[in-house]
């Protein structure tokens, strides 16, 4: 038989699952683009791998459709990722291109901004 929350245990689940999302929001709103798309000569950083509480159960409810947002965010910067490394891929075929076509001691240099 299941266990029934009293009315402590699902305001203490819910004030639990509020910290939870708050924190993710926090990590992807601040500086998850910055560390993880760093421009050319940044240093890159990366953000502690969250793992999901076990103890706090099944999110309630009415949290969902914010729970759902922060998904759509994450996503949107996986995508965000995606695009940075298939760009950075395409510059460094590039680069290969050029310093094998070229067998030279003399520096090389490639203009990439036109």
């Amino acid at each position: 038989m299941p266990r029934v929350l009293q009315t402590h245990d699902t305001t203490s689940t819910r004030d639990e699952w509020l910290q939870v999302l708050d924190q993710l929001e926090t990590s992807l709103g601040s500086g998850a683009r910055d560390a993880v798309l760093a421009g050319p000569g940044e240093r890159f950083s990366t953000g502690v791998q969250w793992r999901a509480p076990e103890h706090l159960g099944q999110i309630p409810v009415d949290l969902e459709k914010r729970a759902r947002r922060l998904i759509a965010g994450q996503l949107e910067l996986i995508g965000e990722i995606e695009d940075a490394r298939r760009s950075a891929g395409m510059h460094l075929a590039a680069v290969h291109t050029i310093i094998s076509a070229q067998h030279t001691d003399q520096a090389v240099y490639l203009d990439i901004a036109g």
